[in-house]
């Protein structure tokens, strides 16, 4: 009897395991694609940073231009088709670097104070952790339902200068089950 539960064990795990290193590869690495395309299109102060569990690549770094904001999100879509991109790079001025970083500091601070402030009013307070980049907002938490999760993404795309919004709020499981 024991060698029969021990190889459905075995079986189970075998299984486990095969499924786990299937699902990686059909959602492969892209961060190294983006990098060299990125380059190649003379945007090398812009990093890259990857999370295939939630298949997101976030931008980040500095360009002295919003039209080189914009190219570089446009080369991380082609380079990366099947990911939602992040686009927290700060636009920067040649000579006004440290003015650009404090106005953008000071926009992502009004956004975070906007967006608690929607939350209260609309009950959606408890759970819900956000933080802003570069106008980018990030929800992250738990919520009751998807329709409080989609409450709150649009409540977020509704404040002024938030740029995006990524969704990474989880929906609580009913205790019933």
């Amino acid at each position: 009897m024991r060698p029969a539960r021990l190889m459905v064990a075995l079986s189970v795990l075998a299984i486990f395991f095969a499924l786990g290193c299937s699902n990686r590869s059909s959602n492969p690495a892209l961060k190294d694609s983006v990098k060299k395309s990125l380059q190649q299109a003379d945007l090398q102060n812009v990093t890259v940073d990857e999370d295939r569990d939630k298949n997101l690549i976030t931008l980040g770094g500095t360009v002295h231009s919003p039209d080189a904001k914009n190219r570089a999100m446009d080369v991380a879509k082609a380079a990366a088709p099947t990911r939602v991109i992040a686009n927290q790079i700060s636009v920067q001025p040649v000579d006004q670097e440290s003015a650009a970083r404090k106005i953008s500091s000071d926009v992502d601070t009004a956004i975070e104070k906007e967006y608690q402030a929607v939350l209260i009013a609309n009950h959606l307070d408890k759970g819900i952790h956000y933080r802003a980049k570069n106008g980018v907002l990030t929800l992250t938490g738990k919520v009751d339902t998807p329709d409080d999760r989609q409450a709150a993404q649009q409540l977020a795309s509704s404040v002024p200068n938030v740029q995006q919004v990524i969704n990474e709020l989880q929906v609580k499981r009913p205790s019933g089950l």
